[in-house]
């Protein structure tokens, strides 16, 4: 499966910068669609470029919300 990259709004940059990374350069993330889908384990680099890991063509504006996935 291919990885579909997208650069991020500022307002999701803006506050994934003050997060903690979970590795070097990256973030693994929750990214909530305004369909009610959410999308667990995402990669985002540089707190900018959100890497997505699925099937489906997803654009920013489907985007409501993102938060850092928990660790356990």
């Amino acid at each position: 499966m291919e990885a579909q990259s997208l650069k991020l709004p500022n307002r999701f940059i803006e506050m994934l910068v003050n997060l903690p990374e979970s590795g070097m350069g990256y973030q693994i993330v929750k990214v909530f669609l305004k369909s009610g889908e959410v999308l667990h384990q995402q990669k985002v680099l540089n707190s900018e470029i959100l890497m997505l890991e699925t099937k489906e063509n997803i654009s920013i504006k489907d985007i409501e919300n993102i938060e850092l996935e928990s660790r356990k």
